[in-house]
């Protein structure tokens, strides 16, 4: 490719990178984007365009990134300098003028570096968006989890608490872990919400307590019997008391969700039903 390249686009801009990111943050982020506008699997009605555009500014970036950027920074520093003549009056003009010749770097490569860090300071911050990720998880492992009292997200390798709010389907907020911002912009936050799917024909959940439905023989249903069930704490012996009815629940204590910090153990409740 010969350096037919348009000195003044921001081909960082177009990739979706601030001025001045190195060359493996510019690689994973033109793959990222090439992988969202491919004409073969995209459905955006210019993603051919898009990715005409994206590709040629990775090359540019890839091969002439050093000539680009030198031509670029000066093309800034022409744009500024004209803004200025605008607005200023010629002795400003002058004044500023002999600011820049002594701040002049004396090499190519001194330019390259100067305007660079000129270039960077041009752009108005953008901050991050938030990034919203819904986990879902059984019941049992939600019970697992309150009890450790910790949730492990993978991506950012990091610990956040796990309540009883987590049941109530509210949003966990963690501060600057979500999308990150451009050009010295903040990051955005990283939001969590747990889906807890669980057989509501057999298990239903009213505060800290938990119901259960369980369908055995009738000859296993006896006031006195001792029979096993497999709950969503884990496997559990109840005692058929003599005088139960069927329908009837069977209270066992501290077999709901476990205690945090502001709410007590909960209960489990059983009802045999015949098979």
């Amino acid at each position: 490719m010969n350096n037919n390249y348009d000195s003044s686009i921001d081909y960082f801009a177009v990739l979706g990178v601030h001025y001045g990111a190195c060359d493996k943050t510019i690689k994973m982020m033109y793959r990222k984007m090439a992988r969202r506008y491919h004409p073969d699997v995209s459905t955006i009605h210019d993603a051919q365009k898009k990715f005409q555009e994206i590709a040629f500014a990775y090359e540019v970036l890839k091969k002439h990134r050093k000539e680009y950027c030198f031509e670029y920074e000066r093309f800034l520093k022409n744009k500024a300098n004209k803004s200025r003549n605008t607005h200023a009056s010629q002795q400003s003009y002058s004044s500023y003028s002999r600011t820049q010749q002594k701040q002049k770097p004396s090499s190519k490569e001194d330019s390259y570096n100067y305007y660079s860090n000129r270039a960077y300071r041009a752009h108005r911050p953008v901050h991050g968006k938030d990034r919203l990720i819904t986990y879902p998880l059984t019941l049992r492992y939600a019970i697992r989890l309150l009890k450790l009292g910790v949730f492990y997200i993978p991506g950012l390798k990091v610990k956040m608490k796990f309540t009883r709010v987590a049941f109530e389907g509210k949003t966990f907020r963690l501060k600057g872990k979500g999308y990150r911002g451009l050009f010295g912009g903040k990051s955005g936050d990283y939001l969590v919400r747990f889906s807890i799917k669980f057989d509501c024909t057999r298990f239903q959940l009213k505060g800290g307590d938990i119901y259960g439905t369980f369908f055995i023989p009738q000859a296993l249903i006896q006031g006195g019997k001792k029979i096993k069930l497999e709950s969503p704490s884990g496997s559990l012996d109840v005692n058929i008391p003599l005088t139960y009815r069927p329908d009837q629940f069977i209270c066992i204590k501290g077999m709901g969700l476990p205690a945090d910090k502001t709410t007590p153990v909960g209960d489990f409740y059983v009802c045999l039903r015949k098979l």
